[in-house]
């Protein structure tokens, strides 16, 4: 009976001290190669001062992170990210004012977002050795600076995520 006890109790007691996964201050982290993107993104883990190193050595990081949709079209003057326009082509139902409104709007605008571009990309961090996503980020932008953009928001919110994990909680 004792050892049925103390068996729930270790148990549990390891279940109280299990935390949730974070990224500390210091560690190393490669990012997976992505046509281009993952130099902005390098730059705006530097820009913003994020308490990391990267390293360009897979081997030698303690995290990964890989970049889905982040990939540059070199067939354009300017590097422009994974483009991502949809149109709606769903029939239009006679009467319908407010949706026909919202159409023309979208379609007045799509020729200036086709130039522009959308960056979408998905960004998680990976530890290597349980192959854990440890922290996963999504952003949209578009506009002329859309991938630096981009880049700087993964970059902040990654900040927000190793500092917030590393305040002393109450």
């Amino acid at each position: 009976m004792n050892r049925i006890f103390a068996s729930i109790l270790l148990m549990f007691s390891a279940i109280a001290f299990a935390q949730a996964p974070q990224i500390k201050s210091g560690s190393t982290i490669f990012i997976e190669p992505t046509g281009g993107y993952e130099t902005y993104l390098a730059a705006a883990v530097l820009k913003k001062k994020v308490p990391v190193f990267i390293v360009l050595d897979k081997d030698k990081a303690d995290y990964i992170i890989q970049i889905k949709g982040g990939h540059v079209d070199l067939n354009n003057p300017a590097p422009v990210v994974a483009v991502n326009n949809t149109i709606n082509t769903q029939p239009q139902t006679p009467g319908n004012s407010v949706q026909q409104a919202m159409q023309r709007g979208y379609e007045a605008g799509a020729a200036e977002r086709r130039a522009l571009g959308e960056t979408v990309v998905s960004m998680a961090v990976i530890d290597p050795r349980s192959s854990t996503i440890i922290f996963a980020h999504s952003t949209n932008k578009a506009g002329p600076k859309q991938i630096s953009e981009s880049a700087e928001d993964c970059a902040k919110h990654l900040k927000e995520f190793i500092e917030k994990s590393e305040k002393p909680k109450k």
